[in-house]
């Protein structure tokens, strides 16, 4: 059964992680990263963008409940750009459905999802598709790109109208639409 994007919000989570000072990343993205996760399996294993857990030595993961587990990185793709990491003690949270990022079209409404106690769904479309490449880690052949954009992107999820995920947030790009230069969009 396909939950409803409000429902949804119950799968999102809350990802904060310490980096060491001497990792690699340290420089351009910080030592106390932020954001949001998905939760995709009943052990816990949780989907988010890669580089808030890219070096990690501690990661710690808050349901909408306000609950607080301690997590670890699982992986780090670095061809895809996303991460998954692992509670290390039961969640209370819902699993969420992938869907086929394939199937979204320009056009089509979405939500993006973001974590927390007040999480919230922003509506959105996607505005466009196409190659991404960023200069720090990764090429996407096949960026996702919605707006109006959402300030809280970092691993958020990207929701099609039935509640499944369709993407993760990466970035907050200023893209050209149907002719308008610097629209703000967020990419998935």
């Amino acid at each position: 059964m396909e939950a409803a994007p409000e429902l949804a919000l119950h799968g999102m989570v809350i990802i904060n992680t310490v980096i060491p000072e001497d990792a690699l990343s340290a420089g351009l993205l910080g030592t106390n990263r932020a954001g949001h996760g998905v939760v995709i399996r009943e052990d816990g294993l949780i989907l988010t963008i890669g580089y808030l857990v890219s070096d990690a030595e501690s990661v710690w993961i808050t349901t909408r409940s306000g609950s607080t587990v301690p997590g670890y990185a699982v992986a780090y793709d670095h061809e895809s750009g996303l991460g998954l990491v692992r509670a290390t003690m039961p969640l209370s949270a819902a699993v969420l459905d992938l869907d086929d990022a394939l199937e979204a079209r320009i056009g089509d409404r979405a939500y993006i999802a973001d974590s927390g106690p007040e999480g919230e769904l922003h509506p959105t479309r996607i505005i466009a598709r196409h190659e991404f490449a960023g200069r720090w880690e990764y090429v996407i052949d096949d960026a996702i790109f919605a707006a109006p954009s959402h300030q809280s992107w970092a691993g958020a999820a990207l929701l099609n109208p039935q509640g499944r995920v369709m993407g993760i947030g990466s970035l907050l790009v200023q893209t050209q639409h149907e002719g308008e230069s610097g629209t703000s969009a967020n990419m998935f």
